[in-house]
């Protein structure tokens, strides 16, 4: 045995035997500095088990074993083999889990989420550049969902319970279906929690509240529950380290679209601070607020590609309606805010930034703002006038949302 291998099954034997899991998990994880070390000795994957068994006690001689192995199959290239391996790992640790309380849960989440990013390669492999069915995720989806189950249903002394994995599991499992594009399966894992007696979510590290309310909001965003999906991403958005830029675009993707809805614009701040999100709602914000609905289209036709690839395309389309109100209550008040108003002088308005529309499509734009509560009135068609409400004719969006 060589003395690479030796000194690390000794750091795994001290460490499992100490129930230091932080320390254990990084020996376990496929991408900690003690890989290269162990690749360069040249190890035969027939000698591991027994090298693993006459060292270690069960479960870590087979689960160490099985990490090695993983290692070695990764480093060839064999995926398919390095993802058996790694699942092999995760079913043998989870037969042990019933024997182990909170100091396993970082050992958890790292062989699951290793078996994730395997499974995610070995279907790249067999689908290039296709999105079709990709089989190795929704196994391990499978395999990761027991050690969810795990977690939620274990019965250990509060403090100590395994209960405060719940949350990182319910991320990993709700980012493996958003991938799947099976979001219906994240309603099975919301049943379960609201079935069980939790801790109370405050109690959860910040970095598994954030991921699980950003997920939450993305579902309620796709069940068009767009009230919900806002109180979720903002505090999602808010609880995320400032630290994490990358993270804190990914909610706006989500989180602006929803606002815009509303009518709530991202401030000049907000935009400059993520460069990226100003790329996409930058143009797409001014053009609301001048109320410019021309320039709204432009943006959005720019802004196109982007917002298909992240989902929200149709949701921001919707914010067009925004901006034709606030053009209509600029010529509200221009005309002395008025609350008999000729309908030409909306036609007016809207050849002026650019839309060649007739009487009736004028008429129309009207009469959908008036049914969706934008605008307080009625259309009197024979006369062609616009008869606003005397008491807040254009009412707040949020207040119509």
């Amino acid at each position: 045995m060589s003395a690479a291998l030796n000194l690390y099954l000794t750091k795994v034997n001290n460490l499992a035997r100490n129930s230091n899991g932080r320390q254990l998990a990084r020996l376990l994880s496929l991408n900690d500095n003690h890989t290269q070390s162990l690749l360069a000795q040249n190890l035969s994957i027939d000698l591991l088990d027994g090298a693993c068994e006459n060292r270690l006690e069960s479960p870590w001689d087979e689960v160490t074993a099985c990490h090695l192995k993983t290692l070695l199959y990764q480093d060839d290239g064999l995926y398919s083999q390095a993802y058996d391996s790694q699942k092999e790992l995760v079913q043998c640790f989870q037969r042990a889990m019933s024997g182990f309380n909170r100091w396993c849960l970082p050992v958890l989440y790292v062989i699951n989420n290793d078996l994730r990013i395997l499974a995610t390669k070995v279907d790249d492999e067999t689908l290039g550049t296709n999105e079709g069915n990709r089989r190795k995720l929704e196994e391990a989806a499978n395999v990761i969902s027991k050690s969810f189950t795990y977690c939620i249903t274990d019965r250990s002394a509060a403090n100590s319970s395994k209960k405060f994995g719940t949350y990182f599991m319910i991320g990993l499992l709700f980012r493996i279906y958003f991938k799947l594009k099976q979001q219906n399966l994240c309603k099975n894992i919301l049943r379960a929690l609201k079935a069980t007696d939790m801790p109370p979510i405050e109690r959860f590290p910040k970095s598994d509240r954030v991921t699980f309310r950003f997920y939450l909001g993305r579902l309620y965003f796709l069940g068009e529950d767009y009230a919900k999906a806002e109180a979720e991403l903002d505090l999602a958005f808010r609880e995320c380290l400032k630290s994490q830029k990358k993270n804190k675009e990914l909610i706006l993707q989500t989180l602006l679209p929803v606002r815009l809805i509303r009518g709530v614009l991202p401030s000049k701040a907000l935009l400059n601070q993520y460069p990226k999100t100003r790329q996409v709602y930058g143009d797409i914000a001014s053009a609301m607020k001048l109320g410019n609905v021309k320039a709204f289209n432009e943006a959005l036709v720019k802004s196109e590609a982007t917002l298909i690839r992240q989902g929200t395309y149709f949701a921001v389309e919707k914010a067009q309606s925004i901006a034709m109100r606030q053009l209509f209550r600029k010529v509200y008040q221009v005309m002395g805010n008025s609350t008999r108003l000729a309908i030409p002088k909306f036609k007016t308005a809207l050849e002026f930034v650019g839309l060649e529309v007739d009487m009736e499509e004028t008429e129309w734009m009207l009469a959908n703002m008036i049914y969706k509560g934008y605008i307080k009135g009625y259309l009197s068609h024979e006369k062609l006038f616009l008869v606003l409400s005397k008491g807040d004719p254009f009412p707040n969006i949020s207040s119509t949302a």
